[in-house]
């Protein structure tokens, strides 16, 4: 008998339980004190599993990074050289989102909470998002080893049996393919979203110039002789 598919599951589940201690870091373990920049490097290699000797390129918030995000527009500027917990928070959803989108579609994205961070008396608004953000992808993680189950299952019905026993990675081929087609299709989604539903700040921008355009146009238009 073919224990193969049994091996496979029980390395699955416990690559998933690792995760739930990976790339995530609740509210209440981030600092509600200001940190410089060099503290903030300490914090999230601690938190998400880096060693400090790392090389610049390889650890997970650098302070080339962090000026880099100013510099887009993706955070706020410090106060003097001090950070505060909703850059913390802000350089937390970075990092989980990198990877997945573009600068560009990152800081469409986040403009509402920049705008939003600009007012100290709405910080307990964006550390309520970030909150429920954090709960709902824990709460997908811990569903999520089920949800790879139902595509072996169903893997596992398409395939004929006498193919299976011939070609043992024929499974984990389909499996890979599987999930690189869901997550083809949700990054595909969320750009659609991003697309449709949020516009950058050059966008307003060029919006403020095309009606200062035809204003002015208007007013050369209008007959002298009123």
């Amino acid at each position: 008998m073919n224990n193969q598919p049994f091996a496979v599951k029980d390395s699955i589940r416990e690559f998933v339980e690792q995760l739930k201690s990976c790339d995530s870091i609740p509210l209440d373990e981030m600092p509600e004190y200001r940190l410089f920049i060099s503290q903030i490097e300490e914090f999230f290699d601690k938190k998400l599993g880096r060693n400090a000797e790392d090389d610049e390129e390889r650890k997970t918030i650098s302070k080339t990074m962090i000026q880099n995000y100013i510099k887009d527009g993706l955070i706020m500027p410090p106060e003097g050289k001090s950070y505060n917990r909703s850059h913390i928070i802000l350089l937390a959803i970075i990092y989980n989102l990198k990877s997945i989108l573009t600068i560009r579609d990152i800081k469409k994205l986040l403009l509402p909470i920049l705008e939003m961070a600009d007012d100290d008396s709405k910080s307990n608004k964006i550390q309520e998002m970030y909150n429920t953000y954090y709960g709902i992808k824990e709460t997908f993680i811990d569903r999520f080893f089920k949800l790879i189950e139902q595509d072996m299952e169903l893997i596992d019905s398409r395939l004929n049996e006498e193919v299976k026993e011939e070609w043992d990675e024929l499974p984990l081929i389909m499996l890979v393919l599987t999930l690189i087609t869901q997550a083809n299709l949700n990054k595909r989604l969320a750009e659609r979203i991003i697309e449709l539903y949020f516009k950058s700040d050059d966008h307003e921008k060029d919006k403020d110039i095309d009606k200062n355009t035809n204003k002015h146009n208007n007013s050369n238009e209008e007959d002298p002789n009123k």
